[in-house]
């Protein structure tokens, strides 16, 4: 039982540095490579002439739920 959790443990922390060394490359290829321009969102201009039509109802949505303290 004792090496099931240990390589258990052992392939976890692999994984765990996998992905911090992943991300942190990530991280220098976006600081390297793309302008902060780029990375914007830039909305489709047919958007600005829509005109939305109908009535628009905004009704608030209340789910009760109860929890250990609603019955104190």
């Amino acid at each position: 039982m004792a090496g099931k959790s240990k390589s258990a443990t052992q392939n976890y922390n692999e994984l765990r540095a996998l992905t911090k060394k992943l991300l942190k490359e990530g991280k220098k290829k976006q600081r390297k490579g793309q302008d902060e321009s780029e990375q914007l969102f830039e909305d489709d201009p047919r958007a600005a002439q829509e005109q939305d039509f109908g009535r628009v109802r905004k009704n608030s949505t209340y789910v009760f739920s109860r929890n250990i303290l609603s019955d104190l």
